[in-house]
């Protein structure tokens, strides 16, 4: 199997390089700098040339607020060239799998979306995102399209990620306290989706670690695990005035995954328990 990898240098992909390597499978792995996937023509001519099996599109404009601001840029990187993976994908007879988001959702409601829930985003962002999902589906024969939300990791450049791993924390950090969603531990959907890429199982997949929190949530318990002494201020959005708007309730119930793949999903707390064990070996 060899596979092609877009967005390598952000955290997921790097997770999934590690993981590609260590079990000896064949990849290409590229970000912008060794290719832009906004460049159909240059885009199509190495894939065609690599004929990967299978197209692991992680490449994104994530940035909630950077889309709103930039919503061509949001729409070249998040749609277009999405659009344009999967015309190749279509034409080499590779799978595709896209990661999508929580934000292809409005947060209106009080249970977590599953897989038929219908999306309703709320930013550019979210919009790109479902945009992208749809040149997927209607362009390809073999398409996962993998919602997940909140990453959390060692190469994340999320600042929540960053605060925690980081030797020196600041005397205070403001963590946001009214919006709840699913975590998810970039680990484990690196191994999710090596599982899912190998079968033939096609399909649109919620893969999260399982429960509902905040962040305030999350970075709480980490103080009582790690003991540090930051203090941590509870924020409201509103406070924040931010660009984008944010579903206040998107967590995702991983249904079809947990189905599918006979796998449950570790809960948010057991995945940050790991993450922490991960900071402190490396330190």
């Amino acid at each position: 199997m060899k596979i092609f990898v877009s967005g390598a240098e952000g955290a997921l992909g790097q997770e999934m390089t590690r993981l590609l390597r260590n079990e000896k499978i064949k990849f290409l792995a590229t970000d912008v700098k060794q290719l832009d996937i906004t460049d159909f023509k240059s885009t199509n001519k190495v894939l065609l040339d690599y004929r990967p099996d299978v197209i692991l599109h992680f490449a994104a404009v994530s940035g909630v607020d950077t889309c709103e601001r930039d919503r061509d840029l949001a729409f070249r990187v998040n749609a277009l060239s999405s659009m344009g993976l999967a015309l190749i994908a279509k034409k080499i007879g590779a799978k595709m799998l896209y990661t999508s988001t929580n934000y292809v959702f409005d947060g209106h409601g009080e249970e977590a979306f599953a897989e038929y829930s219908d999306p309703n985003p709320l930013s550019e962002y979210g919009r790109t995102k479902l945009l992208g999902e749809k040149y997927v589906k209607d362009i390809c024969d073999k398409y996962f399209i993998v919602r997940t939300s909140w990453l959390f990791g060692k190469n994340s450049n999320r600042y929540i990620s960053k605060f925690l791993v980081a030797e020196k924390k600041p005397g205070s950090i403001d963590v946001i306290c009214d919006q709840f969603a699913s975590l998810t531990y970039i680990d484990h959907l690196a191994e999710a989706i090596l599982r899912v890429i190998k079968s033939d199982n096609y399909g649109i997949y919620h893969i999260v670690n399982s429960g509902v929190a905040s962040w305030l949530d999350f970075v709480l318990r980490a103080k009582k695990i790690m003991r540090f002494r930051t203090t941590v201020r509870a924020v409201k959005t509103e406070e924040l005035n931010l660009p984008a708007k944010r579903p206040r309730f998107s967590p995702l119930a991983s249904h079809s995954y947990e189905f599918l793949f006979a796998c449950q999903m570790k809960s948010w707390e057991e995945a940050l328990n790991e993450f922490i064990k991960s900071i402190i070996r490396k330190s």
